[in-house]
């Protein structure tokens, strides 16, 4: 663990002696580094250790201590730049590509945003070059390919202009820039840090900001930094400071380290990736004996950038249901040709998706219509003067029998409801003139209501059904 102390004026590295995080032992880099504000771990040299560069607010300086034995016992001081007004951060990325590691800072006072060029890979040269002089108290600065063209690119905070900003490589040699803006009235913005948080590919955005005392992370939307996404990681961290990302529990995701100055807190969140498809499925429906299958319907809440849509599947054996029907997007959904006729045994998938880890839909309830397979006994011809409605026996058990009087040839709708209202089993059939009974197997024990409609007739039974 590296570390800069302002008031102390010292960098220093703790070794983590058992490897288990449970035992440190502190060693010096520099005690006596004037306003030591910010510090950075990289191969400066290219000899295959790890060197540390830092930032001096007080002593205006970008600096890199040479890793000189490889074991950071020994340290060698090379001062980049000795006149660089408050800096108070510092980064590196290969921004000229050609393959050695040049140095990013940030001036306060100066209000510059800064990279030195390594001029002869060894880290002994160092040219300077500006990205930008009126970048209002620059805080924060990092490297890395924003928009995804494979150079180096580079992303700042502004303190007091209240900006998060990444400037292109234009050429991919940091000879010519042009700036982005990602967020104008982040108040108080002060650190930023660049990872790919949602496991796209791309480049996204951290920041935090003091007087907004927020963690924001930006999505870059299209991969090539030109549309962002914004999202609040945490809220009401007062004087948040700093922000760094890394995948702290091993899952394999990135999560997301602040701190706040004000609150005098450390605080990490916990990044659970979002998947943008998933599905359900019901258990095997046993909807006894079943005539046809009618209509599907739903009821689903649909924010934008979400759909939810099902697939069906019946059968006459519950241990076999069979393939799944393609899918279907529409809440009420005719069911002949999706679902076979006269199968009693009914499962559904519903799929939900959305491209926004923002954002989720929501299935609220389904239902299936059906009719129930009806047997029609043979009908008595007879001279009928009337309608009538009645059942063979009530209460009925092993099946309901309707007992219907017809005056004259004509087509008739019967139906069952439940209680609730809810229709159990429909059939419609023509009639001849006479009495005819009309038996519905498989229902539950249950109040019910038997309803007929014909030839401007309509008439109603109660009757209870036992098993």
């Amino acid at each position: 663990m590296l570390g800069a102390g302002s008031l102390c004026d010292c960098i220093a590295w703790w070794e983590n002696t058992n490897g288990a995080g449970t035992a440190w032992e502190k060693h010096i880099v520099d005690g006596a580094y004037d306003g030591a504000i910010n510090v950075y771990s990289t191969d400066i040299d290219g000899d295959g250790d790890a060197d540390v560069l830092g930032a001096g607010s007080h002593c205006d300086e970008i600096t890199w201590w040479e890793n000189v034995n490889g074991t950071g016992m020994i340290w060698e001081e090379h001062v980049i730049d000795e006149d660089f007004d408050f800096g108070v951060s510092v980064n590196s990325a290969d921004i000229d590509g050609d393959g050695d590691t040049d140095v990013l800072g940030a001036g306060f006072y100066c209000s510059d945003i800064t990279w030195w060029e390594n001029t002869d890979g060894a880290a002994t040269v160092w040219s300077e070059h500006t990205i930008d002089k009126y970048f209002d108290h620059a805080c924060s600065v990092c490297g890395s390919d924003i928009d995804g063209d494979g150079d180096a690119d580079v992303l700042g905070a502004a303190g007091y202009a209240d900006e998060i900003t990444w400037w292109e490589n234009i050429d991919g040699n940091g000879t010519a820039w042009e700036e982005h803006v990602v967020d104008g009235e982040y108040d108080g913005a002060r650190s930023v840090f660049c990872t790919d948080l949602d496991g796209d590919g791309d480049a996204d955005i951290l920041a935090a900001g003091w007087y907004c005392k927020e963690i924001t992370w930006w999505e870059n939307s299209d991969g090539t930094g030109e549309t962002w996404a914004e999202h609040t990681v945490g809220g009401d961290f007062d004087g948040a400071i700093s922000v760094i990302s890394s995948d702290l529990d091993g899952d394999d995701n990135m999560d997301v380290l602040g701190a706040a100055f004000i609150d005098n807190d450390i605080t990490w969140w916990k990044v659970l990736r979002y998947s943008s498809e998933g599905y359900l499925e019901s258990s095997i429906l046993d909807a006894g004996t079943v005539g046809e299958w009618l209509i599907f319907l739903s009821h689903s809440l649909e924010p934008e950038e979400t759909s939810v849509s099902f697939q069906f599947r019946s059968s006459q054996n519950f241990s076999d249901m069979g393939e799944w029907s393609d899918t279907v997007f529409t809440p009420d959904t005719p069911l002949a040709g999706i679902l076979a006729d006269s199968t009693r045994y009914l499962q559904y998938r519903v799929i939900l998706e959305t491209s926004s880890p923002d954002v989720s839909p929501e299935l609220t309830d389904v239902a299936f219509s059906y009719s129930i397979q009806v047997s029609v006994g043979d009908g008595r011809p007879c001279e009928v003067d009337m309608w009538s409605l009645d059942s063979s026996e009530n209460p009925s058990r092993g099946g309901y029998t309707a007992l219907l009087m017809v005056p004259s040839t004509t087509s008739v709708v019967l139906s069952l409801f439940d209680v609730s209202g809810r229709v159990v089993a429909q059939t419609s059939m023509d009639l001849t003139a006479g009495t005819h009974s009309v038996v519905f197997p498989g229902l539950e024990q249950g109040v019910y209501f038997c309803t007929v409609h014909a030839d401007g007739f309509s008439a109603a039974e109660r009757f209870i059904f036992l098993d």
